[in-house]
This record gives C-alpha cells, structure tokens and sequence, in this order.
C-alpha cells in the first residue's frame, strides 16, 4: 500500500525516503481515534443480547398500558434486562443509556436521573431524545425540592442540569426565579441572562433580568421598592407609586432613577415644588442627566408662575 510522501534525505543511503504528509497523519489518527471509541462503546454480544430483549420488552410496555409505572411487570422485566447488560458491560454508555431511558419512559425519575449522570461520566453524549428524557426527570426532581420549601436544595439541582444539559432553557429559567428568592441577585443575574441567550424575545425574562441588575447595583430592597413604584405607576395608582419610589429613595439615597420617579410622580400631579427638590436630587446623583435638568428646571418655573 503506497502513501502520498514528501521525499526527505535518507540517513543511510542518502536517497529520499518516504515520509507521510501531515494531513494523511491525521486523517489515520483520526480513524484510529474513532475506531477506538467504537470499540469502547460497542456492547460484548450477551449485553447486547440482554439489550435488545429490554428494549423489546419497554416496546411491549408502551403499547400495552396506558400509563406507564415502573412497578408494572413489563418495565420490572426491562429494568432486569438492563440491570444484566450494565453488569456485563460495566461503565459502557451504550448499556446505561437503555436503562436511563427504561426508568426514564416508565416514570421511575429518581433512577433515571442517577442513571442518566452515569451515562454521561461514562462518555456518553445526550442526543436530542436523551437529553429530553433526562431533562423532563431532571428538572421533575429539582422542582419537587422547591415544592418541599427546600430552594437552595432546588437551585443546587437546577444548576446541576445546566451543566449536563446547557440548553435546557427551564432549567435556567427557574435558576434565575429561584435566585432571586434567595436573595442572590448577582447569581440571578447570571441566570437569566443564560436564558435570554436561548430565547431572546422572552419580554419576561428581560425584566426579571434588569429587576435583579437593579438588585445587585442598589440593594435588594431599595429595587424591589422602585419596581413596586413602576407597577403601580403603570396602574394608575400614584399614591402607591409615590410611597414606593420615596421608600426606594430612603432605602438607597444614590439611587438617582428613584428620585428621578418620585419626581415624575410629583409632576403629573402639579406637585411642582416637589417635583422641583426630587428632580434636583437625581440630578446631582447623574449630572449629565438631560431630562432630570430639564424637569427640574421646569418643575421650579411653574412653581415659581404658581
């Protein structure tokens, strides 16, 4: 068999000798390199035996009930087979990957979720159909932690999917939630942000975002209060915003868009000496503030014509 050579000196003769081309290298260790995984995942024929009379039986169990629950004879049967195959096939992905998807299908998602991690720490890799199934049980078992009141108990294990699965947009989704009921903006931030990435156009989370921004900058209470204010603003309801935006102002008095909102508050309502005082706070906060100057200015020359 001949290779395409490059033509080097030889030491002994002096004549060229040949000598692979890098690419025709890698190419052959490339082909080695997948062989070898090949072999690594590929199941000794009595596993794969065990195998396929599982997925034979987790067939028969789908189409013969309803619904489906592990403690059915069929899915017993398939779980047996796959506890054979693992065991003559110790570590192979090939063989956990049947039995994560039997727990996972009959609605066993403690195993399935210890089987699926397995799964992965073997080398496996989570196509589309896995990485559904492992999710769905995944995210089942963090959901019933919060459900128990344990929520840091429930971010530890959605933060867990998040690094099996990085896509799982729900599993960020209630990281961010979670996040900010416990009061760790900056982590909220973190993971709202993962999810903005997935879905851009998700007008909710991008205000769950800017809500823990504002957390993380002026302090957990002084922004829930000035998102309070903004709430009630948009509802009509100015007394609620007024005392909202001022608690936001006490709780952190550098927080200028608060004093500036106190402000707009005090406008709309021809409060104008307050509105004066309030624009004028948030303007020495941010000086090159054009709109805080220009209703500060205006909010005095109204009070003054009063």
């Amino acid at each position: 068999m001949s290779l395409i050579t490059d033509r080097v000196p030889s030491v002994e003769t002096g004549q060229r000798a040949a000598r692979p081309r890098k690419s025709v290298l890698a190419l052959m260790l490339a082909a080695a390199m997948l062989a070898s995984t090949v072999l690594a995942q590929a199941l000794p024929a009595n596993a794969q035996e065990a195998v396929d009379r599982g997925e034979a039986l987790m067939a028969e169990a789908l189409a013969t009930y309803d619904a489906q629950y592990p403690d059915r004879p069929l899915w017993q049967a398939a779980f047996r087979e796959g506890r054979t195959a693992v065991s003559l096939a110790p570590g192979n992905p090939a063989a956990l990957r049947f039995l994560a998807e039997a727990y996972s299908r009959a609605n066993w998602p403690g195993p399935a979720v210890k089987t699926w991690k397995e799964f992965a720490q073997a080398g496996g890799t989570f196509d589309d159909e896995a990485a559904e199934l492992f999710g769905q049980d995944a995210n089942a078992n963090a959901y019933a932690l919060y459900q128990q009141g344990d929520k840091a108990g429930a971010a530890e294990a959605y933060l867990e999917v998040t690094r099996y699965l990085p896509n799982n947009i729900e599993a960020h989704r209630w990281l961010g939630r979670i996040m900010l009921e416990l009061r760790q903006p900056e982590q909220a931030v973190v993971a709202w942000r993962n999810y903005l990435d997935l879905d851009p156009t998700d007008e909710g989370a991008q205000y769950f975002l800017t809500l823990a921004q504002a957390q993380a900058r002026w302090g957990i209470d002084a922004a829930n209060d000035f998102f309070a204010g903004i709430k009630a603003y948009e509802e009509g309801n100015m007394t609620a915003a007024r005392t909202s935006f001022a608690s936001a102002a006490a709780r952190n008095s550098q927080y200028a868009e608060a004093w500036a909102w106190l402000g707009r508050v005090a406008f709309e309502q021809q409060h104008y000496d307050d509105a004066a005082v309030a624009y004028g706070r948030a303007l020495a906060l941010d000086p090159s503030n054009d709109n805080y100057a220009w209703f500060k200015k205006e909010s005095e020359r109204l009070q003054a014509g009063e």
